[in-house]
């Protein structure tokens, strides 16, 4: 049987079309319409909950379709809580992400201290000898002194009595020191030792036993000098006042370096170490900085403050520096402003503290775990410095955390676990 040529176009003509469209069927296995067209979905996810399933459609609590996932669109499954968000929704809301990272964190530590004099350089001037004041040649307080400056001039007739035995010994001595009765001599030179002594005990220096032996007069008077620079703040006696051994006259402090006393809160106790370096400043000029350097931190609590309001005390401790102060810019009594930088967490993993949503009772991040999911995530925080806090556990370097709208995305989450529950709960119930 002849086939004639029409005919034969024809057939040629469908089995090129079949052909081709079985190849397109290969190539694109996975296209839409071949998928809804000749598959059926292996299960059915709900909605709010990738991990509740069901072999059959059905709704959910809310009247909404589950949806179908075919074969090749399983994913794991996912925490409890994680919300998928389409990339115009996070747009809409401004979703923002940091990696974590390790990062050394430090902390400044502000502080009011005050100015108060060296204790190693005060000085209280008084007399071993009863007497009067004869003359003050320093009659104001306030004055600065110089080293062996003149104080006062003392008159005391003990004074002239131990220079009256001190030149009898000494005259007793010149006599018999060629004596050949070593008794003698030994007996003098111990009366003198003892009358060289006894000037000593008050104060009488050397150069002036050496002047009293030569010109062999006596003082009347002995003049108490400054031991040290600084400045006379406490003057207790006027010209004609009676002393007696002991009583403080004057009192000296050395300005050209000071002490500044600062507070610490207790929660900052383990961040200061003694040697630490601080930037201090007065509060009436700024522009003057000054280096400390923490020199002693106290064993004990200086102040304990308590609010009745909140129920709370407030513990602090002192913290002293020592502070050069050769123009004495620095006056005792005066307030400066304190800041200590110091290390909180060395090399510690960082996250923003705005990722971190702490309720009081849990502390949680959302994690960014991209294709538009997000994870919440328990984590637990360390210290808090420069805007991060040291995340102790819970997340780790390179992953990403949400720094804005997380509040957003967390009630998304918790609504969608609530949802979760409720569904789970239903879909246990089913026959």
């Amino acid at each position: 049987m002849k086939i004639s040529n029409n005919l034969l176009i024809l057939i040629i003509g469908i089995i090129v079309g079949v052909g081709i469209g079985i190849g397109v069927i290969l190539l694109y296995p996975g296209s839409e319409e071949s998928r809804v067209g000749t598959a059926n979905p292996i299960f059915y996810r709900h909605p709010m909950n990738p991990a509740v399933t069901s072999p059959t459609p059905m709704k959910d609590e809310m009247d909404m379709d589950y949806v179908p996932v075919y074969e090749g669109e399983e994913v794991a499954e996912e925490t409890p809580g994680t919300v998928r968000i389409s990339p115009e929704k996070i747009q809409k809301i401004g979703v923002r992400s940091e990696v974590v990272k390790r990062r050394s964190l430090k902390r400044i530590i502000r502080t009011v201290g005050r100015v108060d004099p060296d204790e190693t350089k005060v000085f209280i001037i008084n007399a071993k000898v009863g007497g009067w004041v004869e003359k003050l040649y320093v009659n104001r307080t306030d004055q600065m002194v110089e080293p062996g400056e003149r104080l006062l001039e003392l008159y005391s007739p003990e004074l002239v009595s131990a220079q009256e035995e001190y030149l009898l010994a000494f005259r007793g001595m010149e006599k018999v020191k060629e004596s050949p009765y070593s008794e003698i001599r030994g007996g003098a030179e111990t009366l003198l030792k003892a009358a060289s002594q006894r000037l000593k005990y008050w104060d009488i220096s050397e150069d002036q036993i050496r002047r009293l032996e030569q010109d062999g007069k006596i003082a009347r008077t002995m003049i108490i000098r400054a031991p040290a620079l600084g400045s006379v703040t406490e003057k207790m006696v006027v010209e004609g006042t009676m002393i007696e051994p002991g009583m403080p006259l004057f009192k000296i402090i050395d300005h050209t370096s000071v002490w500044v006393y600062g507070e610490l809160y207790e929660y900052e106790f383990p961040f200061v170490r003694v040697g630490q370096k601080a930037k201090i400043t007065p509060s009436y000029s700024p522009v003057d900085v000054y280096t400390g350097t923490v020199e002693h931190i106290y064993t004990h609590l200086g102040t304990v403050t308590y609010t009745p309001e909140s129920g709370v005390e407030i513990r602090t401790a002192k913290i002293r520096f020592e502070l050069p102060n050769p123009a004495h810019k620095l006056k005792l009594g005066m307030y400066v402003n304190v800041e200590l930088a110091v290390d909180v967490a060395m090399h510690a993993m960082a996250i923003p503290d705005s990722a971190l949503i702490d309720t009081g009772i849990r502390q949680v991040v959302i994690v960014d775990k991209g294709d538009g999911r997000f994870e919440p995530r328990h984590v637990k925080v360390g210290a808090k410095a420069e805007g991060y806090y040291e995340v102790l556990e819970g997340v780790k370097a390179g992953e990403e955390v949400v720094t804005s709208a997380t509040f957003l995305i967390d009630s998304e989450s918790s609504l969608k676990a609530a949802l979760s529950g409720m569904a789970g709960h239903q879909h246990g119930q089913e026959p």
